[in-house]
């Protein structure tokens, strides 16, 4: 368990945890805080998102995977499988 965790749970001190890069794939986790963080809304940078306005880039894949463990499976367009239709009635 992380020391913010640890913080949260036997501790009776308020905040938030944040997520902090140590590393190009590696990452803490610190109890800030909430004075620090309140009412700061970090938007998503313009590179993160595709062109087509409803997707995003490999930035930010690259962005997750330290996040996300790096057992992140590639995103892929989800197809429905095709089934074949019946018919009430008929047998």
């Amino acid at each position: 368990m992380t020391r913010a965790g640890r913080s949260g749970i036997y501790g009776d001190r308020d905040g938030s945890v944040t997520i902090k890069r140590t590393g190009h794939y590696s990452v803490d986790y610190e109890l800030v805080p909430l004075e620090l963080v309140a009412g700061k809304t970090r938007t998503m940078p313009d590179a993160f998102i595709a062109a087509n306005g409803h997707d995003v880039t490999d930035a930010f894949r690259m962005y997750l995977r330290p996040l996300l463990g790096s057992g992140m499976p590639d995103a892929h367009r989800l197809r429905p499988n095709k089934v074949a239709k019946i018919l009430a009635g008929r047998g």
